[in-house]
């Protein structure tokens, strides 16, 4: 099937006329309301949610989406360092694999979709809200969300102008400089603009001066205007942009791998110009309108990534080679790298329809249509163990339209009692096409192109119920069924692999069984709020990618997997000038039926039975206290844990990526339109990885940020 969809992507107008008299509405330090830990997409909601307010994004240092991590109990980024390129983001142990598979937990910003995880990407600022929505939401949003949502929301326009300005420094010669503007145009209009810039010399350094540090600099911007018409209907046109440009990525030998080339926890060994450039745009268009039957809301966006090149140096991955092992320099020069170019290019509409707010029963049905257009192509030069230099260079394009509709019915049973009913129906056609040429220095060529289609069409059903047993006290339970399609890995052969039975290109869709029960509890004077929930998750064919060691990289499914877990949040404000929170989530996933045979002792069976679910950590914790000292300063102090995580290889060896604790902190004191804050962050300079690489011999990791001390100052116009 192939959809096809108008976008309408207008020239955005420049900022003039627009001169008039300025009225600062800077805020004076405030804590965030204890709000109720649920979606505010409309008055019944029955996932729990944690939500962060402007002012606790701001303490926390959340600037990207990595940031994230561990803030919501048992979400987890598992960040490659790269922007968003190759992470894994899971919640409640359900997520993506690194390269090919569809995303499990959805992000939307200001309402507009976002593509897949790699292309997660955009710098976060002047933002009002942040929702991680756990659980699946797939009869609330357009796009598939077996695992959750992050929504995030921007701050919008007031009733008058705003213009603000804020720099900052910190430890690595890392530098910030923003500029914002918004404000009304006219009576129904009103604009809003952003721009930011970054720079760093990074924290991992390159002690071979024939190579790069791991520097990085960025530009960001996001423009957008907001109309509403006589006859009321309210239209918003908008875009943003990003250019980043990085030199080495922060990938480390790590203590066990036995290479010579780990010099220092975060320092590098490499002679490679190791660089990754990535650029991004989109434009969207917003139509809402209200009408006797309920509201209208249509979301037509385009969006645009490019990753041209991330070039990375593997020899610290392997450390025959990292030594000078004699099998390895016969040759004499050579050489392990890995160069990827990649494309995506996205055109999405969402329609959606819900009833009023007040009504008995409370509706809503979207329709949702997406083109995913991804093109790419993966050059990967080694050693070959027989001693000649290999060259790997495999392009692929891979397709996927998506249709969807979707839906939910609420009703109020009783006074204390309320059900919401949903349905989602989707439909996916995936095309893929992949050729792969292999030359060498000794004469050893071939190719293997291949191509395959993928269509598969499925029902996702859920029912929730809630309970009132007092004002203050309800209790709930959820169950849905999810699935998240199947597709294709351009990087492993179609020859005599698939014949036995190792690998496949193909991977099939993931299908997850979701139990939910839980309660919240508030005190009579509304200063506490306490959520606890416990899920259980039955998922059939999970996901999961199976690195080799070699270049050969793939999905696979294991048959059974099986996830429990429970989630408490609590947050109050014992005074008035203090705010406390406190979250913990605990995820045990176990692939209960899987066995699988390797490429290098073929035929060999392996049984994954017993084994951890990889990229999703044992337990989060997270904790913050925010205290107003006067009006014009205030304190910050958060601190998180992320457990033990789990990677896997194609034998089912388990490597494991220790728990580490992170704390942070931030002072902020104001005097009339100035702000100056000085914050820290890993203040207690803990040495931790981000993200272990298992497909590679040497097991490296990518390496966190040590300790940043850091100070900023903004000025409100």
């Amino acid at each position: 099937m192939k959809y096809t969809q108008p976008i309408i992507i207008g020239l955005l107008p420049v900022l003039s006329s627009l001169g008039q008299a300025n009225d600062s509405n800077f805020a004076r330090p405030t804590l965030d309301e204890i709000g109720v830990q649920g979606s505010k997409l409309g008055q019944l909601d029955l996932s729990r949610a944690t939500i962060l307010g402007g002012s606790s994004i701001e303490s926390s240092k959340v600037s990207t989406i990595s940031d994230l991590s561990g803030l919501a109990p048992s979400l987890y980024i598992n960040s490659n360092g790269i922007q968003s390129y190759g992470d894994v983001i899971t919640l409640r142990g359900i997520g993506n694999t690194q390269l090919f598979g569809d995303p499990g937990v959805g992000l939307y910003i200001d309402g507009v979709a976002q593509g897949n995880t790699a292309t997660y990407s955009s710098s976060l600022f002047d933002l009002e809200s942040i929702e991680v929505l756990k659980g699946y939401q797939g009869h609330r949003f357009g796009k598939n969300t077996p695992g959750g949502v992050i929504n995030i929301k921007s701050r919008k326009a007031g009733d008058t102008h705003r213009s603000k300005f804020s720099a900052s420094y910190a430890s690595f010669n890392t530098q910030n400089y923003r500029v914002l503007a918004d404000g009304p145009t006219g009576d129904n209009s009103s604009y809003y603009f952003g721009l930011n810039r970054a720079e760093s010399d990074g924290f991992a350094d390159n002690l071979n001066p024939l190579g790069n540090d791991a520097t990085s600099e960025s530009w960001n911007g996001r423009l957008g205007f907001d109309f509403t018409t006589e006859d009321g209907l309210e239209i918003g046109i908008g875009g943003t942009w990003e250019e980043f440009n990085m030199g080495a990525q922060p990938l480390v030998p790590r203590t066990t791998s036995g290479n010579n080339k780990r010099i220092g926890f975060h320092d590098r060994n490499s002679s490679e110009n190791e660089v990754a450039q990535i650029n991004s745009n989109s434009q969207f268009l917003k139509l809402s309108v209200a009408t006797s039957l309920g509201n209208i809301t249509s979301v037509t966006s385009r969006f645009n990534w490019e990753i041209d090149p991330s070039l990375v140096d593997l020899t610290f991955g392997d450390a025959r080679l990292a030594n000078n092992d004699i099998l390895f320099s016969a040759f004499g020069g050579l050489t392990s790298t890995s160069k990827i170019i990649e494309d995506q290019e996205r055109i999405a509409e969402e329609l959606i329809f819900t009833s009023d707010e007040d009504a008995d029963w409370r509706w809503q049905l979207g329709l949702y249509f997406a083109n995913d257009e991804i093109e790419g192509k993966a050059e990967r030069t080694f050693p070959h163990p027989s001693g000649w230099q290999e060259n790997q260079l495999t392009s692929y394009t891979n397709e996927l339209d998506s249709f969807a509709t979707f839906g939910s019915l609420n009703r109020s049973i009783t006074d204390k009692t309320s059900i919401e009913l949903g349905i989602r129906y989707d439909a996916v056609d995936r095309k893929f096409t992949r050729n792969k040429v292999v030359t060498s220095n000794v004469g050893h060529n071939w190719a293997n192109p291949s191509n395959g289609k993928y269509d598969e069409d499925f029902f996702s059903p859920s029912i929730a119920i809630n309970h009132d047993i007092k004002e203050n006290i309800s209790i709930f339970a959820a169950v849905s069924q999810s699935f998240k399609p199947g597709g294709f890995s351009p990087y492993v052969d179609t020859n005599s692999t698939s014949l036995m039975g190792i690998s496949n290109q193909k991977f099939d869709e993931e299908k997850n069984l979701a139990y939910e029960v839980g309660m919240n509890l508030s005190s009579e004077d509304k200063l506490w709020n306490f959520d606890f929930s416990v899920f259980w998750n039955e998922v059939d064919d999970y996901q999961f990618e199976k690195p080799t060691g070699t270049t050969d990289y793939f999905v696979d499914n294991a048959e059974e997997v099986e996830i429990f877990g429970f989630e408490a949040e609590i947050s109050g404000r014992p005074t008035d000038q203090l705010f406390i929170s406190i979250g913990y989530g605990l995820t045990d996933g176990e692939i209960k039926e899987h066995t699988g045979t390797n490429f290098s002792d073929w035929p060999t069976l392996h049984d994954f039975g017993g084994a951890n679910i990889p990229y999703s950590p044992e337990h989060t914790f997270s904790a913050a206290m925010d205290y107003l000292w006067s009006e014009n300063l205030i304190s910050h102090l958060g601190v998180r844990n992320i457990g033990k995580v789990h990677y896997l290889d194609q034998t089912a060896t388990d490597t494991i990526n220790d728990s580490y604790t992170l704390l942070n902190a931030s002072v902020s004191y104001l005097y009339n339109d100035w702000e100056l804050n000085v914050f820290g962050t890993n203040l207690t300079d803990e040495e931790y990885y981000s993200s272990l690489v298992s497909s590679l011999s040497g097991v490296p990791g990518v390496v966190g940020s040590p300790r940043i001390i850091g100070i900023s100052i903004s000025k409100e116009f």
